[in-house]
């Protein structure tokens, strides 16, 4: 599914490296803990109003709430060894309103509400013939819910609203060889989001996603010749995602995505490459995905996806 990307740049969290010398390369070495017991709410209000003539410019509202993340990124070759639990309850909220006028009230908004547990992100460009190791371990037990509720009206560009709700979130972009990333994920608490919308008089397109996700794991290897991959990922309390939304008088087109889905992996690596991939995951929940929609004087193309999916697996490439 084409969907604006789910994972929120955070604050950088201080990690623990160091450098270890090899007879090819220096290696980096960083080793994560992180253990949050207590609630992380985030909550965002915001009505705006214009009384000018000329057109407002651009709308971008993010309100994120995280437990713990981790974000790594490196030039050198590197073993991470990523530990991350969360037992508490971990809240977004957006409320975001524009002027009543039908016309000239702002160029374009883009809103996020993103609520997660854990999140871990490695970005690394190796240039050596040493291997990257990744290994990731998450658990999360507390609940996690996301709400974005919106009334927009007279925008002169696009709107493109997310509201995500995710248990554990790994992604690993590598570039050089891959000895072996091994990714354990571990969900038990409610996962929810809701998209409350009301959009009118937009000259472009409209975008809206509502995604309920226990854990999700991303690798993109850029140019090894051989990857080694674990992934073992369990789901057992219900994701749920809603999309109430009425659109109407819009010049472009509209795409509107509900997604509920336990566990999800993929691996995207080259053609060429060999691959050695054991792929466990386990759903006990329940997925839930509604979408209650009216849409009315639509210019454009119309796209709708209610998607409720247990586990997910996908490998690009390799042989």
């Amino acid at each position: 599914m084409n969907k604006k990307s789910l994972f929120i740049t955070a604050t950088a969290i201080v990690l623990s490296a160091s450098v270890v010398s090899s007879a090819m390369a220096q290696r980096t070495v960083i080793n994560t803990n992180q253990n949050n017991v207590a609630r992380a709410i985030a909550e965002t209000n915001a009505g705006i109003t214009r009384t000018g003539a000329t057109v407002g410019g651009k709308v971008d509202a993010t309100t994120a709430a995280i437990a713990n993340t981790a974000s790594v990124s490196t030039n050198r070759v590197a073993t991470i060894n990523n530990s991350q639990t969360n037992n508490q309850f971990v809240s977004a909220t957006l409320n975001l309103g524009t002027a009543t006028s039908a016309v000239n009230n702002v160029r374009d908004v883009t809103a996020t509400s993103a609520a997660i547990a854990n999140s871990a992100s490695n970005t690394i460009r190796n240039t050596t013939a040493d291997a990257t190791n990744i290994n990731n371990y998450q658990a999360a037990s507390g609940g996690v819910q996301s709400r974005l509720n919106s009334n927009i009206n007279g925008v002169t560009g696009n709107v493109n609203q997310t509201a995500a709700a995710i248990g554990n979130t790994f992604t690993a972009d590598i570039t050089g060889p891959i000895g072996t990333i091994n990714n354990t994920q571990r969900y038990w608490g409610d996962v929810n989001t809701q998209l409350n919308t009301k959009v009118e008089n937009v000259s472009g397109d409209v975008v809206g996603t509502a995604a309920a996700i226990c854990n999700t794991g991303t690798v993109t290897s850029t140019n090894a010749a051989s990857i080694n991959a674990n992934n073992n990922q369990a789901c057992n309390i219900d994701p749920s995602a809603t999309t109430n939304a009425l659109i109407q008088n819009v010049g472009g087109k509209v795409n509107l995505t509900t997604a509920a889905i336990g566990n999800t992996f993929s691996l995207t690596t080259l053609p060429t490459a060999t691959l050695n991939v054991n792929n466990l995951q386990q759903n006990g929940a329940i997925n839930v995905a509604t979408a209650n929609l009216t849409l009315a004087n639509v210019a454009g193309d119309i796209a709708l996806t209610t998607a409720a999916i247990g586990n997910s697996f996908t490998v690009s490439g390799g042989n």
